[in-house]
């Protein structure tokens, strides 16, 4: 997200985005519904891009592991406009331009859009608690 808030029309800061609510693991949250996003993105990309075997051994394997390899790919696509080319053993295809990544840049502006009015209600309900007791 910080890479999609680069734009100068984005009204958003890097800061904003750290203060994101929510939780990884918890897709109720904005956080959570992110991640969920990224992760069935990449493991689109993923499945559509490497042999099955591979597939499997690289994200379904391990959690750990399935994580590393999916912020590989975020990496292969946002080092290019850096000149970077991550490299991975085992070698990976180059993901950067798989049109599912369109997805993920139209997910990332609706939130983008939509975080200064969410970050000031979850403000304002977080001085309603407190202010309960």
């Amino acid at each position: 997200l910080r890479f999609s808030c680069t734009s100068p029309l984005s009204s958003v800061s890097a800061d904003m985005i750290d203060k994101i609510p929510g939780h990884l693991s918890d897709r109720r949250t904005p956080l959570g519904e992110l991640n969920w996003i990224f992760t069935a993105i990449t493991d689109t990309i993923a499945w559509n891009s490497l042999p099955r075997s591979l597939f499997q051994k690289l994200f379904r394997q391990d959690l750990l592991l399935a994580s590393l390899f999916r912020n590989f790919l975020l990496a292969e696509r946002i080092g290019r406009f850096y000149g970077v080319r991550p490299v991975s053993l085992p070698r990976l295809p180059r993901t950067h331009h798989h049109p599912m990544w369109d997805a993920w840049d139209l997910a990332a502006e609706a939130w983008l859009a939509q975080l200064p009015d969410m970050l000031h209600a979850h403000q304002q309900q977080q001085q309603a608690m407190a202010a309960q007791g």
